[in-house]
């Protein structure tokens, strides 16, 4: 039995195809926590890219409760997905690209908490961010866009060549 069909023998996987509506409802789900992470995460990554130099980095940080609630959404809705149908995603170049890019933002966003975030609160308003900065903030919205587009090509990109 391979790894594929041991979840889909599961019992919860079982259960998870069984209710009715369920992909529906999470699909609405999924599109709004990406909708809170991907918006306010970006609304961060410009500011520290040194886009709207009005707007203090710290106060755009203050959204990330925001953005961390909607990539919990998605966490859930996303394993719901998998464990309903995990033949759609083990076969799938296009999900390991998506979790890829998702390990490197991760990555990026604990980098940037843990060695620059304290300088956020030094760079008011007006002030032009530092490079390392504008690099993390790339790197974040370059890694969150193929996120969105790699998990837009799950049906299409990559279908069984793993």
């Amino acid at each position: 039995m391979t790894f594929t069909q041991w979840i889909e023998a599961t019992t919860l996987s079982e259960t998870l195809r069984s209710i009715r509506w369920l992909w529906q409802w999470a699909e609405t789900f999924h599109f709004i926590g990406l909708t809170l992470l991907i918006g306010f995460v970006g609304f961060l990554d410009l500011r520290l890219m040194g886009f709207m130099q009005g707007v203090p980095i710290s106060a755009a940080k203050k959204f990330m409760p925001w953005a961390i609630f909607g990539f919990a959404l998605n966490v859930v809705t996303g394993l719901s997905f998998f464990l309903t149908f995990p033949a759609r995603y083990t076969d799938n170049g296009a999900f390991f690209a998506k979790m890829l890019f998702i390990v490197i933002a991760g990555l990026n966003a604990l980098f940037f908490e843990t060695r620059l975030g304290a300088r956020v609160l030094a760079i008011g308003p007006n002030d032009d961010p530092p490079m390392s900065f504008k690099i993390v903030g790339t790197l974040s919205i370059v890694s969150w866009l193929a996120v969105l587009y790699f998990g837009r090509m799950l049906p299409y990109l990559w279908q069984g060549i793993l």
